[in-house]
């Protein structure tokens, strides 16, 4: 029966299990289990974490529907949160992921990532957003994000609306993720709709990051923003020196429990 913990990365949770809890377990169909808002814990996706020999943390990441993915920001912090509350690692130290390696700071409150990823935009499109076109950009920031600013993201048929978005065929067979941003005065927010998740989630780092690279990239933001997520929560996402990313926001423990093998 595997052990796990629940986090909350500014209202985007994940069940988070350490690999040798899981041994010889398929993570991929446990993800799909665990996650299950309707028989499961509920979650909006299933992070393994080994502690590595070398120092490093190695975490991996599921989607609800099974399939694996690279980046997370706030599975990421969460992540580094549960490896200093479990004693695997420092208050600083150095996350693996299969998109590379993340710096970590863990501090009361509050995680800071910090990326070296080679955030670019794809390519321009013009989508048809509520009958009324809208030019957006696809981004990869490890995850594919389409990027569609908007006067308001108080939209009514959110889902319904982004769903057939982010399966665009400019997007490749796998699709991307959907992030409406709206800048009004020094205020910005974003909504995300999720592959893997297949709707809404309260929050989505990368997709914070990846709507500040785009507003940056018009010279619409400075450096150093902070971003309104859909949980009320606040991220905020800085531009480094040497093309570096810094992702910082909370990352809040919820509780421990035990997941049965098989299900009934």
């Amino acid at each position: 029966m595997p052990l796990f913990s629940k986090y909350s990365g500014a209202g985007n949770d994940f069940v988070i299990v350490r690999e040798e809890e899981i041994g010889l377990h398929d993570a991929a169909a446990l993800a799909q289990r665990i996650c299950s808002r309707g028989t499961g814990v509920g979650a909006d996706g299933l992070i393994t974490v080994h502690s590595r020999h070398d120092g490093l943390v190695r975490i991996r990441f599921f989607n609800p529907d099974g399939s694996e993915f690279s980046t997370c920001g706030n599975g990421s912090r969460c992540a580094a949160q549960y490896a200093v509350d479990h004693g695997l690692a420092d208050a600083e130290h150095t996350l693996k992921t299969d998109d590379g390696e993340i710096l970590a700071r863990v501090s009361t409150g509050s995680v800071s990532l910090d990326y070296s990823i080679n955030a670019r935009v794809e390519q321009e499109l013009l989508t048809t957003l509520q009958n009324k076109p809208h030019k957006a950009w696809l981004v990869s920031m490890g995850t594919p994000h389409l990027v569609i600013p908007v006067e308001s993201i108080d939209i009514e048929n959110f889902e319904e609306l982004c769903e057939p978005l982010r399966g665009l065929a400019e997007l490749g067979e796998q699709g991307a993720n959907v992030d409406l941003v709206a800048r009004e005065g020094a205020s910005i927010s974003v909504r995300t709709f999720e592959r893997g998740v297949e709707g809404e989630t309260l929050a989505c780092g990368s997709g914070c990051m990846a709507a500040a690279f785009v507003l940056r990239q018009g010279a619409l933001t400075q450096n150093r923003v902070e971003i309104m997520t859909r949980s009320g929560k606040t991220l905020g996402v800085e531009f480094l020196e040497g093309g570096q990313i810094r992702l910082i926001g909370p990352a809040t423990f919820l509780f421990n429990g035990a997941f049965p093998d098989t299900e009934e």
